[in-house]
């Protein structure tokens, strides 16, 4: 059996950023999910659970807003939401 030396590498699929571990890595979460498009790092989104707001976001915000159910991150400055998940990079 031969030890693998160095770094393990892998793009990630939604940003394209490189990501490098130490081996004997195989995978690694890319941060990017945390960010909206205008770079701020966004916060965890916790929404009004009353019926009234199943509906669409109004207002002037961006994002996810079809579908407020399954968003999890919001960005206070810029008001994006963001139903993005963890993006999974595989190294090699």
């Amino acid at each position: 059996m031969v030890a693998e030396v160095g770094d393990a590498c892998g793009v990630c699929p939604k940003c394209g950023k490189t990501i490098c571990y130490p081996r004997p890595a195989d995978a690694a979460v890319c941060d990017c999910w945390e960010y909206c498009p205008k770079g701020h790092r966004m916060e965890p989104y916790s929404p009004d659970l009353t019926p009234e707001t199943y509906g669409p976001i109004n207002g002037k915000v961006s994002g996810d807003l079809k579908s407020p159910l399954r968003i999890i991150m919001w960005c206070p400055i810029c008001k994006y939401y963001s139903a993005q998940l963890p993006a999974e990079v595989h190294l090699e």
